[in-house]
């Protein structure tokens, strides 16, 4: 919502800058958790380890990530960058701690208080043309970190917890397994918001302030079913994998065409927020088509992840994310090529990031493929 505000009252600096600040958070923070969020989920015997390492980690390169983004320019200023990477490393590593607990509530409350009171902040002073976006986005996470604490302290781990590998005994097992998850979630944050910094860099502010504007109707939407079907899939699979296999196994098809249904639809939604939010609608339908499919191949991709990253093997899961980094970078590989080739800004960067994105899920599907074979067969 708050993006929605932006993108409709925000001139093309404003626009501009908040798509660069978002994009430059997401991906400094995949440094600053390292993989131990997802560990959190994967091996919660070593909840208080993965949790003091994590802290830890999150000061350190919060405070080295958030120099280097305001020098190059990706933060407005050292603290804004310090807090923001912080902030959002901060409620994520919550978010896993609360959901791997089963507190599934609450992990939602952790991790989107934040959105919540930087949207207020944005209703409050955006609109009368007076905010100034670091500042909002940095209180904004101020006051989130004393919420997450306080349902922290509400809600206290729990024991007899669900774990499949129980590898985590040390600090040196944390960065060993935990820089797989890092690689793939790199990978995944360059495939996600590498997008923009890629306009940033090629294309002018004007590029910037379109290619975010569309993305705000035409992505965005299909990412909110998209957390909620992560968070619930990546349980299941966790506590039961074989439930999960079977459900796939007979409803493989039916979610084909589900996903085949699902485009146009958004497209049509998009069209309609655009004409609602902007008053006007100035994508144009090829941009938009890239946009919405590119958002049901994510969806697609939910699937595989979760697989791969509750019970994948050490080796497997090293090994696919060297992979998934292969397929990120060809984000801005293609997008060179594209754009060197005549193609306009936004079209070069949505065409290379659905292809990205397309790899990506097919790496997945095939590994998920394998699994599928290999559980089957030992039920045999």
């Amino acid at each position: 919502m708050a993006d929605l505000i932006i993108a409709a009252s925000g001139d093309n600096e404003s626009i501009a800058l908040w798509a660069t600040l978002k994009s430059f958070m997401m991906i400094a923070s995949t440094f600053a958790l390292f993989g131990i969020n997802q560990l959190l989920v994967r091996e919660p015997k070593a909840m208080r380890l993965l949790t003091q390492v994590g802290g830890t980690n999150i000061l350190v390169v919060s405070l080295v990530l958030g120099i280097i983004g305001a020098y190059f320019d990706l933060a407005p200023s050292i603290l804004v960058g310090i807090v923001a990477i912080a902030g959002f490393s901060f409620s994520n590593l919550a978010f896993q701690w609360l959901r791997s607990n089963l507190q599934v509530t609450a992990a939602y409350l952790a991790n989107g208080s934040w959105r919540v009171l930087f949207l207020l902040g944005i209703l409050v002073f955006f609109i009368s043309g007076i905010a100034n976006i670091g500042i909002i986005l940095t209180g904004s996470f101020v006051i989130s970190s004393l919420i997450i604490v306080g349902l922290i302290v509400q809600n206290p781990a729990k024991k007899e917890l669900v774990s499949l590998h129980d590898d985590i005994r040390s600090v040196k097992d944390i960065y060993l397994i935990g820089s797989s998850y890092f690689l793939a979630a790199i990978s995944l944050s360059i495939a996600t918001y590498g997008e923009n910094l890629v306009v940033h860099q090629i294309g002018t502010t004007a590029d910037v302030a379109q290619y975010f504007r569309a993305s705000v109707v035409f992505l965005f939407p299909g990412m909110i079913l998209n957390q909620y079907l992560a968070t619930v899939i990546g349980l299941a699979v966790r506590e039961e994998e074989s439930r999960v296999l079977d459900h796939l196994r007979r409803h493989f098809w039916k979610g084909v065409a589900g996903l085949l249904l699902l485009w146009p639809i958004l497209l049509a939604v998009g069209y309609m927020l655009e004409m609602l939010v902007y008053g006007e609608t100035s994508t144009p339908l090829l941009l938009a088509t890239l946009l919405v499919v590119a958002s049901c191949v994510r969806l697609a991709y939910i699937l595989p992840s979760s697989f791969i990253g509750v019970v994948a093997s050490r080796r497997i899961l090293f090994n696919t994310s060297i992979i998934y980094l292969i397929c990120a970078f060809s984000l801005p590989l293609l997008s060179l090529l594209f754009h060197s080739l005549g193609i306009a800004t936004v079209i070069s960067v949505a065409l290379a990031s659905l292809i990205s994105w397309a790899l990506r899920c097919a790496v997945g599907a095939g590994l998920v493929y394998q699994r599928l074979v290999t559980v089957t067969l030992e039920n045999k």
